[in-house]
This record gives C-alpha cells, sequence and structure tokens, in this order.
C-alpha cells in the first residue's frame, strides 16, 4: 500500500496517487482468519464494525446485487464521477496548508 505499487501474476504496476485501498477483516471465528499484528494495524486510518443486516436489508442487497440493477448489469451512465483527479490533487494540497496552519 505504501509503495504505491500492486503486483498481480508477477506483473507489478504502479498506482495513481489518487488510489486508495479499501479492506475487509472478517470475524476471527472464520477459519483462516488471524488478527493483524501491530505492525500492520497502524496502516489503517479507521476502523466500521458492522452487524449483520436485518432481514428487509439483507433482501434490499440481494436485489441489488443479483438482478439488473447490479453493477455488472448497470450502464457507465450509472456512476458518474463527482470530481476530476486533478482537482482531487489540488484539494489535498489545500488541506495539507490547512494542517500546516492549525499547528
Amino acid at each position: 500500500m505504501q509503495e504505491r505499487v500492486v503486483t498481480i501474476d508477477r506483473e507489478t504496476h504502479s498506482l495513481p496517487a489518487n488510489f486508495t485501498v479499501f479492506a475487509t477483516q472478517n470475524p476471527i471465528e472464520y477459519e483462516g482468519t488471524y488478527p493483524l499484528p501491530e505492525a500492520q494495524k497502524d496502516r489503517f486510518m479507521l476502523k466500521i464494525t458492522m452487524k449483520a443486516p436485518e432481514r428487509e436489508e439483507e433482501l434490499m442487497l440481494a436485489q441489488r446485487t443479483m438482478t439488473k440493477e447490479a453493477p455488472e448489469y448497470c450502464s457507465r451512465k450509472c456512476v458518474q464521477p463527482v470530481i476530476k483527479s486533478e482537482d482531487l490533487v489540488g484539494l489535498r494540497e489545500t488541506l495539507g496548508l490547512v494542517v500546516m496552519r492549525m499547528n
């Protein structure tokens, strides 16, 4: 993550500055799941604990992922960018200035 490169099938790819990693962690009781060592826990900015969905929520998720509403079936018009990549770079620079002034 920190190196901004990823290797897939022995081929290394550079990642753009705006690349973000989202990770999931399964409950410890799942087979093959182990607690993260302290050296890896500090790589995550936040942790969101989720409970199992209620029946209605589970049905809604199934509807959105297993029907024509699923992202795989959705035309490109369904997902629209809300900000340009170059604008994000400028916002990050501005955030850096704000943080420096606060210190």
